[in-house]
């Protein structure tokens, strides 16, 4: 991964799942900062992502990461969220807003537990770790999401039990962390996106891999 500097606020870029160093998903996404103590990335509606299919077309399952086989498929996600991707360089999470940020109602924090890769010029990669947290609007309540999976990944040597228990340790710090109401994601939910951006698309080259 080559060493870049930072994105500007404005720029599109595309946020690259990766997978045994191919692309497991690829988002365009509108730069709201990328500071070195955190960076944002607006996903607005609309977006068209493209997304892991197995051959059949079916959603992409733990025997394709085993075999570490399948397709890409042009699809718009969620179309009635707006997301917005915060994360602290170097670490092992981010935090997934689910919103309406123009109307300001917030639907869902997410916590998607990931190993940062890095970034090119165009793209910041990483590596989605499967499992996940989802809190509600206001932090009260929240769930592990797509447990399942992670064990399914464990059984098959793909993710070792030391790194699925430290998963699950690192979910339980942030949301605690989000709990307090000091983490640098909160407040985010009363952000609003400028209202001149366009849906930013997946540019020339999304799928090259240096």
């Amino acid at each position: 991964m080559v060493g870049q500097s930072c994105f500007q606020a404005g720029q599109t870029v595309v946020l690259r799942e990766m997978w045994d160093g191919k692309i497991w998903s690829a988002r365009p996404a509108i730069v709201v900062q990328d500071n070195p103590d955190l960076m944002a990335f607006y996903i607005p509606t609309g977006v068209v992502s493209s997304v892991r299919r197995a051959s059949d077309g079916s959603p992409a399952s733990v025997d394709n990461r085993v075999r570490s086989e399948w397709i890409l498929s042009e699809e718009v996600e969620w179309p009635e969220y707006e997301r917005l991707k915060l994360t602290i360089p170097g670490s092992g999470y981010s935090v997934i807003i689910f919103s309406d940020f123009r109307a300001g109602t917030l639907s869902t924090w997410y916590i998607n537990l990931e190993e940062p890769i890095g970034r090119t010029h165009f793209s910041y990669d990483y590596i989605d770790l499967l499992l996940d947290v989802i809190a509600s609007p206001d932090l009260s309540e929240w769930r592990w999401d797509d447990e399942d999976e992670l064990e399914e990944v464990v059984k098959a040597g793909l993710i070792s039990l030391i790194k699925a228990a430290e998963l699950y340790t690192e979910g339980e710090r942030v949301v605690a962390w989000l709990q307090s109401g000091t983490s640098p994601f909160n407040g985010w939910q009363k952000w609003c996106p400028d209202p001149s951006w366009q849906v930013p698309v997946l540019p020339e080259g999304w799928d090259i891999i240096d």
